[in-house]
């Protein structure tokens, strides 16, 4: 019988200095397999994958497994020509574009294999998507905070005036960047606002979050660049923190999960943007067993609606653990400690 091929695309490295620590644990353990003859491995970059010029398997089965393209997303995706803000809709049509030419260059290279993907490419580019997201999540039934459809200052002021608490989101973003609060007395927002301009801060960690003064100009630049508006959910919190739960699932089962908060007036949880992770489970200790089991089942059924079998939901209960709330599935999600997760993965991949 002929080993089953597994076929790894990703970049070492996020950036020049910065390794990607989860792709090279990955592969690590690959390795160890491949050379006690368990599967057939090959690990290209994105690079070299778009010359078009992929390793020949021999075996007729194929798993590929996509990590991020970090290399091609900081040169190509995430920079700033003028009038151009972190997540705008520029950003979704790259990466959308991006995604299908990488489909398009392996199915012309193994069209006589049979390939199956951990994450399909379309459920990968649907991971920067967070409107087309919600939508398929809401088709599905799972619950998550309510987009507000809102396409001028007048629609948002409108809302406020009736009491409500928004957020105003880039459709095409990620960790907690470019984030905005807006209530009757208020507008916070982790973009810059320079005379009359928004503008992106660089780098993913430490967006600091600042007063807005011209409430109108900079909500008008921001929903003429796509960027999404939804209900601000009142989050439950404990200990003077608001948290939500990140919920590891791998081929409909959760495998991990772990609370991630930050002080009550935050924005965002994020831990690259001041979040941290609940390592003591001070926080899971606190909530009854049956409204972690019902963060399990919203996690599994969020994963199976957006069709990833490796992915990283996140989970918000509003004030008083009463509703609970998908607010995103993530098809590359973090690398974190206290959890061999990539070990994990690679177990559930060969078995």
């Amino acid at each position: 019988m002929k080993k089953k091929a597994l076929l790894v695309i990703g970049d070492e490295k996020i950036t020049k200095r910065r390794p990607y620590v989860s792709f090279a644990a990955f592969i690590e353990y690959a390795q160890r397999l491949a050379k006690k003859g368990k599967i057939e491995l090959k690990v290209v970059s994105y690079a070299q994958l778009l010359t078009g010029k992929l390793p020949r398997l021999e075996s007729s089965f194929i798993r590929i497994v996509f990590f991020f393209p970090y290399q091609y997303w900081n040169r190509e995706i995430e920079i700033y020509p003028d009038g151009r803000i972190y997540g705008d809709k520029d950003f979704g049509r790259q990466f959308k574009a991006f995604f299908r030419k990488v489909k398009s260059i392996i199915y012309s290279s193994y069209r006589h294999k049979k390939i199956k993907y951990l994450n399909p490419p379309e459920a990968c580019y649907l991971d920067r998507d967070k409107q087309a997201s919600k939508d398929l999540l809401n088709k599905n039934a799972v619950p998550t905070p309510r987009t507000i459809k809102a396409s001028s200052f007048r629609d948002v002021q409108r809302l406020i005036d009736k009491g409500l608490r928004l957020y105003i989101k880039p459709r095409f973003g990620s960790m907690g960047k470019g984030i905005t609060y807006i209530d009757k007395e208020k507008v916070i927002s982790n973009f810059i606002f320079r005379k009359g301009e928004v503008l992106s801060r660089l780098g993913d960690f430490n967006w600091r979050c600042t007063r807005i003064k011209d409430r109108q100009g900079f909500i008008e630049q921001l929903l003429k660049k796509g960027f999404i508006c939804e209900e601000a959910i009142e989050s439950a919190v404990l200990k003077k923190r608001r948290f939500d739960f990140r919920i590891y699932v791998m081929f409909g089962r959760v495998v991990y999960l772990y609370a991630k908060s930050s002080p009550v007036g935050s924005l965002v949880t994020n831990w690259s943007q001041g979040g941290r992770i609940d390592k003591r489970k001070t926080i899971l200790r606190s909530i009854a067993k049956e409204k972690i089991t019902r963060v399990e089942r919203l996690a599994k059924r969020a994963a199976r609606a957006q069709k990833l079998n490796f992915a990283g939901i996140d989970v918000i209960f509003s004030k008083g653990l009463k509703r609970a709330y998908v607010l995103e599935g993530n098809a590359f999600p973090g690398y974190e400690k206290g959890f061999d997760l990539m070990k994990c993965l690679l177990e559930y991949l060969v078995k």
